[in-house]
């Protein structure tokens, strides 16, 4: 509850809320179900004013681009994540909202998860914790927070329809588990629900998921659908949703529909109540939101936004202490999209617009100073649509400019012709032809000439699915549901390489449906880039002390990742410069893990996500040592795409209309422990620029206060001052039927050279519960508590008995 709202009426939140509750008729009770705000103004009911929030506030310009969630969750820190929280609740109250739509503490199920960087990571305590400090710490500025998506959201493809089929026991142990920390931190918040069905039944008509989130674990607040979510509103009221929908805009359901018996009136009084409840818990009666300002960013979050991308930036590679860069260093190749055209955010509701803000190539260049000379060289243009391929590069089978467009009624590009015709190219974001059905398919065939000898980019843009093939071999293929997510500046193609012979024609074969695409929209953009960068970035890499190489891949709602490897030339880029400079740091800018054939051969990499607007001086910061790189990751890099769970289609991307979790509770590190995998980084793994050792261990269970006590002493044995984050995994009695080990602490220390600390932490009995037979269970017998660097690098261990 709020103190300062509990001071000004002397009473609590439940009580305020249920005087005016008993002044509320029926219909107005519905009113504010259905967010027609004007109708209870007359009340003194505050309208709810929502912005997405998960790295800042999405749409509005004058605020601050923090580090996407995935980064946030990267930096293993509860005390960051609150101060995130607040600087983002204080925006957005100075922007004129008050409900702040974050943050997200969806889990990392498979590498493929498009939403991947709006969530934070694979580990439920991990994300719980964080996700508590930035709710709460929102909340602390008079704003509600909404926590999303509750639960087991875990895919974009299909992902308003796919029926996820779950155990009981992952549902809670797992994907329930961050939510239960944030509401048990904040019970007065408000829970979004996710769009899939959860084992039949869509999670926003599904009464046990609203009994476990109201019942179970304890929400006071109000729950909401997301905007598309549900196609039944009056279903979902009467399962258990408060608030109809994200703003009246999303709201379906018809004034008086609710009170005249669709839903039964003490349902209508909890949906009410709960809206009231969470608006005078925090402060929204209280505090009314100010007139919008122009520029809500201060200096101060500015600041916080350059430390958080400090901390939650990894240091995966550092081979012969390629990094720091050496004091001696005269010049510096940096290669790739490392200026205007680097990612700092991601498409979708997590999109926040850094405003004026120093790139990494601007910020290398500054710190870099007059003694070290920096060129560039672009090299790539990274994960962006490529030119669309003229006609005079096509022909036709009767050498005509272009090529032949033969388009079906149906998704196969097969049966029956509605039209042939030549089409100069391929770029179209409308019906091409007139007359098509909803669903129909095309097939493009002729043959393309190039005009240079080497490796040639091509491109794909779809609505819906496209398959590319170059003298008999697919080149690019897959799926889009958008060409981009209209919340974000960033597109999303296909990508694919292929080596040309001038004047050499080539058969080209081009087929696409639109059965696949958002409802009612098609398109498809065929590009390439012909000239590769590639020879002009190696020339500049092979005469420079060092070689910084920037890689990236675009990331965002509506859209999963459908290959593991960097897109398009990237690979390729990497090991020609490595090829010709000895010190080559890879920088990977991305929403997760990628594959990294290249490893043996480069000398560093580093795992810099999305950082918002400060991305560009964080790397110059951990680039020439001004701080240690603090993150950790807080996802799995399996070694191939074979690797984790949702390597068959049941599994992902489902078949029939559902995707089975098979996997049960081993999601992330969890399923490569319990099935012998050897990931290419583990979870929690990210190195120090200085060395730590983990010392003597006491482990004690209090069988009154129902926790364990853990201490560790840490030591820093390098010669500069360094950041560690000691984890703490617990591998439960053998009768618990559990993981191999699951994390259940972590504590981040920055200690000076030779410096040691003596770190005590708390773990409550509950995390090292287990959900059997509808209740959870703290199983009698040994467990073995390990401190650790992450979930493989165990420092040391004691066991404790539970009786």
């Amino acid at each position: 509850m709020s103190d300062q709202a509990a001071a000004a009426s002397g009473t609590t939140p439940r009580q305020r809320a249920d005087a005016l509750l008993a002044k509320m008729t029926a219909a107005e009770k519905e009113a504010l179900v259905r967010c027609d705000f004007p109708a209870v103004a007359h009340l003194g009911i505050p309208a709810l004013a929502m912005v997405d929030a998960s790295a800042g506030l999405r749409g509005e310009k004058g605020v601050t681009a923090f580090p996407v969630p995935v980064a946030q969750a990267a930096s293993f820190d509860e005390d960051l994540a609150s101060r995130i929280g607040r600087a983002i609740g204080a925006e957005g109250r100075a922007k004129g909202y008050n409900n702040l739509l974050g943050p997200t503490v969806d889990l990392t199920r498979t590498w493929h998860f498009g939403r991947q960087a709006e969530a934070m990571g694979e580990d439920p305590l991990l994300a719980g914790r964080l996700g508590a400090a930035l709710t709460v710490g929102m909340q602390s500025r008079n704003v509600t927070a909404t926590v999303k998506h509750f639960a087991a959201y875990t895919q974009e493809t299909n992902r308003f329809f796919t029926d996820t089929k779950v155990s009981d026991r992952a549902l809670h142990e797992i994907y329930q588990a961050p939510f239960r920390r944030v509401i048990a931190a904040a019970p007065a918040t408000s829970v979004m629900l996710a769009y899939p069905k959860i084992n039949g039944t869509f999670a926003t008509e599904h009464p046990a998921l609203f009994n476990d989130v109201k019942n179970r674990i304890g929400l006071q607040g109000y729950t909401v659908p997301d905007f598309w979510a549900g196609a039944d509103q009056i279903a979902a009221a009467r399962a258990g949703m408060d608030l109809a929908g994200l703003g009246p805009g999303a709201v379906k359901i018809p004034a008086g529909a609710l009170t005249g018996g669709a839903i039964p009136s003490s349902r209508l009084d909890d949906a009410a109540r709960r809206i009231l409840v969470t608006m005078f818990a925090n402060g929204l009666f209280d505090h009314p939101v100010p007139a919008p300002a122009a520029d809500a960013s201060t200096p101060e979050h500015r600041s916080l936004a350059h430390e958080a991308a400090i901390a939650s930036t990894v240091l995966l590679h550092n081979r012969s202490a390629a990094l720091p860069l050496p004091a001696a260093l005269t010049s510096l190749a940096v290669i790739g999209p490392a200026g205007t055209d680097a990612f700092p955010g991601v498409s979708g509701s997590t999109y926040v617009d850094p405003g004026t803000w120093t790139t990494p190539l601007q910020a290398i260049r500054a710190r870099a100073g007059g003694s070290v000379k920096v060129t560039h060289a672009q090299g790539t243009k990274g994960d962006v649509p490529l030119t669309t391929i003229p006609s005079s590069a096509l022909r036709t089978a009767n050498e005509t400019a272009g090529l032949t467009g033969t388009y079906f009624a149906g998704a196969d590009a097969t049966g029956t012709v509605l039209t042939t015709r030549t089409d100069a190219t391929v770029d179209f974001t409308t019906t091409p032809v007139d007359g098509l059905p909803g669903v129909w398919s095309a097939k493009w065939t002729g043959t393309l000439t190039p005009t240079v000898t080497g490796l040639h980019r091509f491109s794909l843009l779809p609505a819906g699915t496209a398959t590319l093939k170059i003298n008999g071999t697919t080149v690019v293929s897959g799926t889009r549901q958008m060409r981009r997510f209209f919340l974000g500046p960033y597109d999303y193609p296909l990508h694919g390489t292929a080596e040309l012979t001038a004047g050499r024609p080539v058969p080209v074969e081009l087929t696409y449906t639109n059965a696949t695409a958002e409802p009612g929209t098609c398109g498809l953009t065929l590009g390439w880039q012909p000239d590769s960068l590639i020879p002009a970035a190696v020339a500049a890499a092979r005469t420079a002390d060092a070689a910084v190489v920037f890689v990236n891949r675009v990331a965002g709602e509506a859209m999963d990742h459908e290959r593991l490897e960097l897109p398009g030339d990237q690979n390729r880029l990497v090991s020609a410069v490595a090829a010709v400079n000895p010190r080559t740091i890879v920088v990977l800018n991305t929403d997760g893990p990628v594959a990294t054939p290249w490893l043996d051969d480069v000398e560093a990499v580093i795992q810099a996500w999305y950082g918002g607007r400060a991305m560009g001086t964080a790397l110059a910061a951990v680039l020439f040592g001004d701080a240690d790189p603090s993150g950790r990751l807080p996802v799995t890099f399996p070694a191939d795409a074979g690797q984790g769970p949702g390597t068959t289609p049941a599994t992902y991307p489902g078949t029939n209309g559902a995707v089975s979790y098979d996997e049960g509770i081993a999601i992330g590190y969890r399923y490569y422990d319990a099935k012998g995998q050897q990931p290419r980084f583990p979870f929690g793994h990210g190195l120090s620029y200085t060395t730590f050792t983990h010392g003597s261990l006491e482990a004690t269970y209090d069988r009154t206060a129902k926790h364990l006590t853990l201490s560790v002493t840490v030591t820093n044995t390098g010669r500069r001052q360094g950041t560690d984050v000691v984890q703490v995994y617990a591998t439960l009695p053998a009768t618990a039927d559990a993981e191999p080990r699951r994390l259940v602490a972590f504590h981040k220390i920055t200690l000076p050279p030779a410096a040691s600390q003596r770190i005590t932490l708390t773990i409550p009995a509950q995390d090292l519960t287990v959900w059997k037979a509808g209740t959870w269970t703290l199983v009698p017998g040994s467990y073995t508590l390990a401190t650790a660097r992450s979930s493989r690098d165990l420092t040391a261990q004691r066991t404790v008995t539970i009786g």
